[in-house]
């Protein structure tokens, strides 16, 4: 009805749907504003709900926002699964760069570089990150069962590494990522992590290279 204060229009949902809702409603806030201009009110208006309900769910604006960047991310870029740990990584951060480079993207990866003594935001981020690790080094461990990496390799550093690399780019560089930096990194890491820190190169990750 016309007049109606946008209070009234606002409606109560819960589970699957509120979820699905707000968590929309922040990404694109998010992207519009900026994140460190995010509030609840902002977000409850965006979706249409009342904002009590996002209180009672993430009781805080940092708990909601990681929960909106897991999502998100975790559709954005899948952690792929080809048989082969060289194209797994390839993919992962071809796609890790794709992402990075759009306005979602560059405002997700803002998020990690946001100064903040909120300790709330501190924990966000740190979980946050966390998760993004954990499913990115099934790449590595994957890799490690078909005896393509050795058994000593850190899968977490080789993810931070491709990770990191990706978000210089975005955050300090401000640079276009180019076309080829997935399929060139991925190229200067792999006898590393055939031959793993103590050098003693795996049979059957060398055998893997050789066969490419």
């Amino acid at each position: 009805m016309a007049g109606q204060k946008p209070e009234q229009r606002r409606v109560a949902v819960r589970g699957a749907k509120l979820r699905a809702l707000v968590l929309d409603a922040a990404i694109r806030r998010i992207t519009e504003a900026g994140i460190d201009h995010v509030g609840f009110a902002d977000i409850a208006a965006e979706a249409g709900v009342h904002e009590s309900s996002l209180y009672r769910r993430w009781r805080t604006v940092p708990r909601l926002i990681v929960d909106a960047l897991t999502e998100r991310t975790a559709g954005e870029v899948p952690i792929p699964d080809t048989g082969s740990v060289r194209k797994d990584l390839e993919l992962f951060t071809a796609d890790l760069a794709r992402f990075a480079q759009t306005p979602v993207g560059t405002a997700l990866i803002r998020f990690t570089v946001v100064t903040d003594d909120d300790p709330d935001i501190a924990q966000a981020r740190g979980q946050f990150w966390r998760q993004r690790l954990m499913a990115a080094t099934e790449i590595l461990e994957r890799g490690k069962r078909r005896a393509e990496v050795a058994e000593d390799v850190d899968s977490g550093l080789v993810v931070l590494t491709l990770g990191g690399l990706v978000h210089l780019h975005i955050t300090h560089l401000g640079t276009t990522i180019p076309d080829t930096l997935a399929e060139r990194v991925v190229a200067l890491l792999m006898p590393g992590l055939a031959e793993g820190p103590s050098g003693r190169t795996h049979t059957g990750a060398r055998s893997a290279e050789d066969g490419r």
